[in-house]
């Protein structure tokens, strides 16, 4: 048997996901908003879903409809034999990625004229139909659609899997744990580094980077996933898969990950979700501001997403703060040393006073930011 997968990913981050699936040993293809991949077994999507740390979702594709129009959508989804994903007939939703289409501007209508396919096709075959339930859905399909051809895929993640299973209540305008893991490897982590988040909010970077130094699988903390419900999920290759990545996991190596948070609301949060991820008392955090706090040690890493103001007006009131990050990476840091910030302000972004190595693009939160990578000697 050979299936083909496409992970999503946040756009833009496309190669750092093909580095990551083919590390774990496949043969990936770049695409738009994330990759291809042939693989053997379902095993292999347990194993995608389990240890993929910049994925969004892993697809596993079921067919494609050439030409697409509303009556080809229908009738191809209409001919497909849905019972062995409805036993027990759970609820079930349809998302939309991406639709490109002169006749389907809506991907809402897409989504709408599919769900009413498969429930036309479970109604004539079983006389029941399931309820949808696009906010959690216990199955869920996927259609990206352009004007050359529909692609029907069945949603293996569910959820997606930046929500590891650690952070139980959000801080305000959260990183995505994906992005994060994403742009630690850009910055070019490794576990040995002494890593500083001075402004670490939710902790995010500080737990991924945990992640990474200790090898442990991001998904190992979720209880749900997509391919669960899948016809052919043996329960016993699933627990065997999880008992290798519980193997795989190593003590924390000779590096540091230490954090600055003020807000006591945060730093509530943060040590609750550095709990829940299995790393307290191997992430360091300090309730204070970066600017009057002490490290036990001089880092060598710095990664930080600082607030920047999407209000109009309202960035003028972080530049001292900018100045302040640019300061802490010229000389408070052990040269040679990484510095990464992701802003959305441009003119913040030059308050540092650094000229970055790189300036990447990516979207955060939905607004188009800058991930700039510093080189300090």
């Amino acid at each position: 048997m050979s299936l083909k997968l496409f992970a999503t990913c946040t756009p833009g981050l496309e190669e750092v996901l093909e580095q990551e699936v083919a590390a774990l040993g496949y043969s990936p293809k770049q695409g738009r908003g994330g990759v291809e991949v042939m693989v053997a077994s379902l095993k292999d999507v347990m194993i995608m879903n389990l240890h993929l740390r910049t994925a969004s979702r892993v697809l596993l594709h079921l067919f494609d409809i050439d030409l697409p129009n509303k009556q080809s959508i229908y009738h191809a989804i209409c001919e497909r034999d849905w019972r062995p994903f409805f036993r027990d007939l759970p609820t079930m939703a349809i998302d939309v990625p991406f639709s490109s289409h002169p006749e389907f501007t809506n991907s809402l209508y897409v989504a709408q004229l599919a769900k009413d396919a498969m429930c036309d096709q479970l109604r004539k075959a079983t006389g029941e139909r399931p309820s949808v339930d696009t906010k959690a859905p216990q199955v869920q399909f996927s259609i990206i659609v352009d004007e050359e051809k529909a692609s029907v895929s069945f949603d293996t993640s569910l959820e997606p899997l930046g929500k590891r299973g650690y952070r139980t209540e959000s801080v305000e305008a959260p990183l995505k744990e994906s992005l994060a893991a994403a742009l630690l490897m850009l910055a070019g982590y490794t576990p040995e580094v002494i890593l500083l988040d001075p402004c670490c909010g939710g902790g995010t970077f500080l737990i991924e980077a945990g992640l990474i130094a200790t090898n442990t699988a991001p998904g190992l903390l979720r209880k749900t996933f997509g391919f669960l419900r899948h016809p052919d999920f043996q329960d016993e290759e699933w627990q065997q898969v999880r008992q290798q990545a519980f193997a795989a996991v190593r003590g924390f190596p000779h590096g540091k990950i230490f954090g600055f948070e003020k807000d006591p609301k945060s730093y509530r949060l943060l040590l609750r979700s550095i709990a829940r991820a299995g790393l307290m008392g191997e992430i360091e955090v300090f309730h204070t501001d970066f600017r009057d706090g002490k490290l036990p040690a001089v880092p060598n890493f710095i990664i930080t997403n600082p607030p920047f103001g999407v209000r109009l007006g309202e960035a003028k009131r972080w530049e001292p703060l900018y100045r302040s990050l640019g300061t802490l990476m010229k000389r408070g840091t052990q040269k040679p040393a990484v510095g990464a910030v992701l802003t959305g302000s441009t003119p913040l972004a030059k308050e540092i006073g650094l000229k970055p190595k790189k300036k990447i693009p990516v979207s955060h939160g939905g607004l188009d930011c800058t991930f700039c990578i510093y080189d300090l000697f």
